[in-house]
């Protein structure tokens, strides 16, 4: 086989995984185009602002490497993340603001690996929030510093859902705990 016919051929292959690659993204923008995002800008209190955080993806809950493609949410990036008393922004550069009411979030969390991004022990922040179809997702940020996550915790936290809070405090008291007697 001479070279040009080698070289074709990889071309041909490489040119093939690329236009599979393309279609499978574009199957999953139109899998999610119904959870669309774009509401009313919030106009409440400022809890916490950060100007440049990491977006890093959002999934569905449960599913850490299973990347959503929501519109302005699609591609990782730096954001303006701001927690209002009202909800929540998140506007990643290039994209349209996403703006989440205060009554869809459902709180914080931390994780080591999302789609897209591996880290240290608990080194991204998750904002948990309920879809516009109905689903629970979580978005993650990678922020500079530990006092940041803390600070976007507790504000996450103070605007949640309450009804979401009080099924989980029941559930927690459900659980029983057992001692070294018990084993």
């Amino acid at each position: 086989m001479s070279r040009s016919v080698f070289a074709i051929i990889m071309i041909a292959i490489v040119v093939v995984i690329l236009l599979g690659m393309w279609l499978g993204w574009r199957a999953r923008a139109r899998r999610h185009a119904g959870i669309t995002e774009s509401g009313p800008a919030l106009s409440g209190g400022v809890l916490v602002h950060f100007p440049r955080a990491s977006y890093v993806s959002t999934t569905p809950e449960g599913q850490p490497l299973e990347r959503l493609s929501i519109p302005s949410l699609r591609y990782k990036g730096f954001a303006e993340l701001t927690v209002r008393t009202d909800g929540v922004t998140i506007a990643v550069t290039g994209e349209d603001p996403v703006h989440l009411p205060a009554d869809r979030v459902l709180g914080s969390g931390i994780a080591s690996r999302r789609v897209g991004k591996a880290v240290e022990r608990d080194g991204l922040s998750l904002l948990r929030w309920r879809a516009a179809d109905g689903s629970e997702v979580e978005s993650s940020f990678r922020l500079t510093d530990p006092s940041e996550q803390i600070a976007l915790e507790r504000a996450l936290d103070q605007i949640s859902s309450p009804a979401d809070a009080s099924a989980e405090a029941t559930q927690t008291h459900i659980t029983s705990h057992t001692t070294q007697e018990d084993a």
